[in-house]
């Protein structure tokens, strides 16, 4: 009788080690926390060009991992508001002189026609729409800072919505972006913000259908804000970006 031999057990496979989320899709990338919470930090000149973006800190402040965060650094990258410099790491893009005279020249030239394009496509909800802004404009607290920033922004990103053009519309909150980092490289110490008392006026002016008045006032606010910025070398204190974050109320979606 033949002796049977023992089966031999295939050895066990080690258990997959626990890994960091997987990334982020891309086609929701803009709409990405992270992404949001950055750049938000950025237009309200919380996050001041030159500042170090450490992965470590940002995932703690975010809650996320660091492969989220290394995502959504270079998507902003490729954005221009982030600059990855190897073995350094990222920090917050900071815009040369020249770059800031033409990020102005550039909302110069689309600002007027966008707001020519609004009063041309003006309507019954547009109207609406735009009034409610500037009394939200009127009753808002001038002391609030961070709030003043987003409001002023978004008075030209709601005049960009009404002239109902997408390209217009992404444009402009790109150049929205990068005003707040040639303003806050450049802007001298004590520079009044004269936005809120502009827009009235202009907003005055699309609704009553004034084409070249609109055109005039918004041209002239772009060159004021222009003036606030003179060359120099911007070199201001870092604020601590966990704090940053928590003041914004920025978080990663869970799972993210």
């Amino acid at each position: 009788m033949k002796r049977t031999s023992p089966l031999k057990r295939k050895p066990k496979r080690p258990a997959p080690k626990p890994r960091e989320s997987d990334a982020v899709d891309p086609r929701s990338i803009d709409d990405d926390p992270v992404v949001q919470g950055i750049l938000t930090a950025i237009s309200q000149k919380r996050l001041k060009p030159g500042a170090k973006l450490g992965e470590d800190k940002l995932a703690a402040a975010f809650g996320t991992t660091r492969i989220h965060i290394r995502q959504a650094l270079a998507h902003l990258a490729s954005r221009k508001v982030v600059m990855q410099i190897p073995n350094r790491g990222a920090f917050v893009y900071r815009p040369s002189w020249e770059e800031a005279r033409d990020i102005f020249a550039a909302r110069r030239l689309i600002e007027t026609a966008t707001v020519a394009a609004a009063i041309d496509r003006l309507d019954k909800s547009g109207k609406a729409a735009l009034k409610a802004h500037m009394e939200l404009e009127a009753r808002h607290d001038r002391n609030d800072r961070w709030a003043s920033l987003s409001l002023t922004a978004e008075f030209h990103i709601l005049v960009a919505k009404l002239a109902g053009n997408q390209v217009l519309l992404d444009m402009s909150r790109e150049l929205m972006l990068r005003t707040s980092l040639a303003i806050a490289t450049f802007e001298q110490p004590g520079e009044p913000d004269c936005s809120p008392d502009a827009h009235p006026d202009i907003g005055a002016l699309i609704l009553a259908r004034d084409r070249a008045g609109a055109v005039h006032a918004m041209r002239h606010h772009i060159e004021e804000m222009e003036q606030r910025i003179r060359p120099r070398e911007g070199k201001d204190e870092v604020d601590e970006l966990t704090a940053i974050f928590q003041e914004i109320g920025a978080r990663a979606r869970a799972g993210s």
